[in-house]
């Protein structure tokens, strides 16, 4: 009984996804915060390590909680050269790393005093940029737990017996500040600090063989100071998201969708919308509510949302086809943020 019911499941979606084509493009959602329109160039700067004169009690901090001023000061790097790649990657600013200065602050997750502007002004007339973003404080926590845990198996006489497993479990969380500094108006612009927590868990046979199977911690630390770079820029930059489209191409007894499905694989949105219009009228509510959808996913693919939601909606409200409920609302999603958006890409 339960494989004809997965059997059944399996036809359903195998059904499903015959009648559509599938295909994953990319669209722009705004930043988080929006900069002024005269900063273009950023450069990004890291001073977040601390202070020499600090630098015995970071160390001496650090070896007590498990924690490694020189694994930090790695991470760090691959926080600021993937905020430079991600600023890079998106169409807003032009990125600059000011990898070479040496800045120092605090060394943990307090802020140190604001950057005094002539120090600014100096790193941004050298680098030719309009404001620094400047990582300020950086700071990892790392815990392992080791434990036990007793299960039951039955042994080679076929009793059961209780075994114990050692485990071990490997945290690490990452605090990243950050401080915008604008040149032009000589204003800091936003402070902002981005969390990242990592687990991993581990087994075997002795608490050392658990031990090993965790992850290296550096390299996790690394991690998570990669991903808050990445927030940081996503933060303060338009970026583009993958997201997930698709057309209607049945039935086959109607040219429109075989046709429009040929020109929409080759990305020929507005003659596929030629194909696809007049089975829009037709009487028959669910060919067109599929021709609705599939003229809003082609409106959508040549930037005009406005038309892709009257279609959509024509789609649900005239033609009763429900199914395009969760795309129209993404499109109302889209259409909120585009007022956002052009703010922030003038």
């Amino acid at each position: 009984m339960r494989s004809i019911k997965w059997m059944i499941i399996i036809s359903i979606l195998v059904l499903t996804g015959c009648n559509t084509y599938n295909f994953t493009t990319s669209v722009l959602v705004p930043a988080d915060i929006t900069l002024p329109q005269h900063i273009e160039k950023i450069g990004v700067m890291n001073r977040s390590l601390p202070e020499k004169s600090n630098l015995f009690n970071n160390i001496l901090e650090g070896f007590i909680s498990g924690e490694s001023i020189v694994a930090d000061r790695e991470a760090t790097l691959y926080t600021i050269r993937n905020t430079v790649n991600t600023l890079n990657n998106n169409p807003r600013f032009k990125a600059t790393c000011l990898e070479g200065e040496d800045y120092r602050g605090t060394g943990t997750k307090q802020y140190p005093v604001p950057l005094d502007w002539n120090e600014v002004d100096k790193l941004c007339k050298k680098y030719g940029v309009d404001a620094i973003a400047s990582l300020e404080t950086f700071d990892s926590d790392v815990m392992l737990l080791p434990g036990t845990v007793v299960r039951k198996r039955k042994n080679k006489e076929g009793v059961e017996e209780n075994y114990t497993v050692y485990t071990a479990d490997l945290r690490i969380r990452v605090n990243a500040g950050w401080r915008v500094y604008d040149n032009v108006k000589k204003q800091m612009i936003d402070e902002k600090s981005f969390m990242d927590e990592k687990a991993w868990g581990s087994e075997g046979i002795s608490p050392d063989d658990a031990l090993r199977k965790l992850p290296n911690k550096r390299g996790a630390i690394n991690d998570a100071g990669a991903y808050a770079g990445q927030m940081f820029a996503y933060r303060i930059s338009p970026k583009w998201l993958p997201v997930s489209r698709y057309v209607y191409t049945k039935p086959k007894k109607e040219e429109a969708f075989v046709k429009g499905k040929e020109l929409a694989r080759a990305k020929e949105w507005k003659q596929a919308a030629e194909k696809w219009s007049p089975v829009t009228n037709y009487k028959d509510e669910k060919m067109a509510g599929r021709a609705c959808h599939n003229m809003a996913v082609a409106a959508e693919m040549e930037g005009d949302l406005d038309a892709a939601i009257g279609w959509a909606n024509k789609a649900y409200r005239e033609k009763n086809f429900r199914k395009i409920s969760g795309y129209l609302n993404e499109l109302n999603r889209r259409k909120m943020d585009q007022q956002k958006l052009n703010e922030q890409m003038k």
